[in-house]
């Protein structure tokens, strides 16, 4: 059998032989320098070769060093890759999602997850931004995403886009509501009003409310019965089912972004990333079943 070679020292042989210094590796490492010195000292021992020439103010990787770097650096970097595939396999589940999707659509559904998932630990965070996914980064859902090689990629229903109030401002306004100034976020602002007024075959003048930096903000104000505000048919879904929101009129209009979830295509099938995409598609499903005139279906596998 062959023997192993000893893995701490191939750490510290890496470093070295990828920051030029015993100095700088002992400091990636967290050991001192004569640490790192002693460790390559016994894996050119083990080998019985040289990996480097020291020579004031540094050091140098011999040819076989050279050799040597190479396969160890690739062994390492599958090491670290499959450990982190491997930890995703664990009991907790990073989801980060554009603001307003984590605030309207995942936050108000999150209890069925629990319920169906309770052995999960799934962590949401909202963030205005596209991070990179990774080891601290399962799925992120945003608009207008792209399938590439090495991602998965969920495309979400296409949706419209209408009025929502508050039942008990729609009940005291009734159709007055016309009159009043309309809520305002970047994607629902005076051209999409504009739009929808023209849709429904209808010109009057408009006055216009606060502008918000995100659709929930103006869908939280529209449920405080501050205002009508567009609602699209991922975000309201769930108020309307709920009835913190109300959408009477027939008349809508699409909605020309398209959100998508994306994970790493590697780890698409890993338990627990397949249980929050298994899940968001029957709530997604859902959604269409009750509402099939603001949905179209969902594409992926």
């Amino acid at each position: 059998m062959f023997e192993t070679p000893p893995l701490n020292a191939l750490a510290a042989f890496e470093a070295a032989a990828r920051l030029g210094s015993f100095t700088r590796a002992g400091e990636e490492l967290c050991v001192t320098q004569a640490a790192i010195s002693q460790h390559i000292r016994h894996l050119e021992e083990y080998l019985g070769v040289p990996l480097f020439i020291r020579h004031a103010p540094g050091i140098r990787l011999t040819p076989d060093g050279e050799r040597y770097y190479h396969a160890v650096s690739g062994a390492l970097n599958t090491l670290r890759t499959e450990s982190a595939r491997l930890r995703r396999g664990g009991g907790q589940l990073s989801v980060v999602a554009e603001a307003s999707f984590a605030n309207r659509w995942l936050a108000p559904r999150l209890i069925r997850f629990c319920e169906r998932f309770p052995d999960l630990d799934l962590r949401i965070a909202p963030h205005p931004g596209r991070p990179e996914l990774g080891p601290d980064v399962d799925i992120v859902i945003y608009p207008d995403m792209i399938s590439s090689a090495g991602l998965f990629v969920l495309a979400l229903p296409e949706e419209r886009l209408f009025p929502v109030f508050s039942p008990a401002y729609f009940q005291r306004r009734g159709d007055a509501w016309k009159q009043d100034r309309l809520l305002r976020f970047p994607q629902g602002g005076e051209n999409a009003w504009n739009r929808w007024f023209s849709a429904a075959g209808e010109h009057p003048t408009l006055h216009f409310g606060p502008l918000f930096q995100f659709a929930y903000m103006a869908l939280s104000a529209a449920m405080d019965g501050r205002g009508p505000a567009l609602g699209s048919s991922l975000m309201v879904a769930e108020d309307i089912r709920s009835g913190r929101l109300v959408a009477p009129l027939p008349q809508s209009i699409a909605v020309h972004s398209r959100y998508a979830a994306a994970c790493e295509a590697n780890v698409r099938h890993i338990p627990r990333i397949d249980a929050f995409f298994t899940w968001m598609k029957d709530e997604l499903a859902r959604d269409s079943a009750e509402f099939p005139e603001w949905f179209r279906t969902v594409s992926g596998d």
